[in-house]
């Protein structure tokens, strides 16, 4: 089969074209910058380098494709100009569904986030039926209204399906948007590791390989008009280093910053981003967030097949990749 990959040379658009491509299907892999160098050894993988907001490279790139896994997004923690978030996760989405059905692809499948369910409720887990009554972030909000988009094609005959990711990881990536092997990082190469408040906040962390898994599965055996949580092993701040430590072998100090320490940090980084336009790391509004539970219930996925890894090989795996890469 042919597939088209926006944010082809993402933490996730990555992963998913090269699996894709080693199961011999052709893979269109679109996005703005330099061409991956994984890519390399794979002629399966045809790239077009463009831009979401552009349509008629989405035309060409979406020639001749069975289906669309719009991956691409603005991701960042801040941004000067918060219309960036709209324009790219809603517009860019209005502009794939549109670009799919001109082209005749069959079926997109959207990116969204588990963020946009909001935080558990007491002790519930957040499912596909969770929804807050507020959103934290420029990226939540448009993410959402871009999931909003994207189903409201089905009116014209596109079939869609969103997945939603948790805390996503991987090896090997260096990313901006691969926060849990940042913080495995700074654990292995300082000797130490942080957590926010308490480190009691609860988080649902998912292998890389289980994003991919859960999007295929979303393609090729989902209904249109669902929505699936892909999660992973719900652990707390201090339960994420105690698995660490556990797997490497290594056991460093873990250091509890108190909460308004890191309020006070996120707003002294907002005002050098805004005066002095230093890109800052955290932002208040998602230091609020470490305060709240995020853990995932993923049975509706599971019910397709979709199976987790559990943490404790996720992060040996990424353990054993960190170090090597150090030594």
């Amino acid at each position: 089969m042919r597939f088209a990959i926006t944010g082809a040379n993402g933490l996730i658009g990555k992963a998913l074209a090269i699996r894709l491509a080693k199961e011999g299907h052709e893979v269109h892999g679109i996005f703005r910058s330099t061409v991956p160098k994984e890519f390399n050894a794979f002629p399966e993988i045809k790239i077009f380098q463009g831009d979401i907001l552009h349509p008629d490279r989405l035309n060409e790139a979406f020639k001749g494709v069975d289906g669309i896994f719009h991956v691409a997004a603005f991701a960042k923690p801040w941004s000067k100009n918060k219309q960036l978030y709209y324009d790219i996760n809603v517009q860019g989405t209005i502009n794939v569904c549109n670009a799919a059905l001109k082209t005749g692809a069959k079926r997109v499948v959207y990116t969204s986030s588990a963020g946009t369910h909001g935080a558990q409720h007491v002790e519930q887990l957040i499912d596909e039926e969770t929804w807050p009554s507020t959103y934290h972030t420029d990226y939540e909000q448009s993410k959402f209204d871009g999931r909003q988009a994207a189903l409201g094609f089905q009116e014209a005959g596109l079939e869609v399906t969103v997945v939603s990711p948790a805390r996503v990881y991987a090896p090997f990536d260096a990313s901006e948007s691969n926060v849990p092997r940042r913080m495995m990082k700074i654990y292995f190469e300082r000797k130490f590791g942080f957590v926010p408040a308490s480190g009691e906040g609860i988080g649902s962390y998912v292998y890389i390989d289980d994003i991919v898994q859960g999007h295929l599965l979303a393609m090729l055996k989902a209904p249109s008009g669902e929505e699936y949580l892909l999660g992973g092993d719900n652990l707390s701040y201090l339960s994420f280093f105690d698995q660490l430590a556990e797997v490497s072998g290594i056991r460093y100090p873990v250091f509890k910053v108190p909460y308004q320490l890191s309020l006070g940090i996120g707003k002294a980084q907002l005002l050098a981003a805004k005066t002095m336009g230093i890109k800052p790391t955290i932002t208040t509004p998602w230091v609020r967030r470490y305060l709240q539970n995020w853990g995932v219930n993923s049975q509706k996925i599971q019910d397709l097949g979709y199976q987790i890894t559990p943490a404790h090989k996720g992060f040996e795996i990424l353990a054993e990749e960190i170090q090597q890469t150090k030594s």
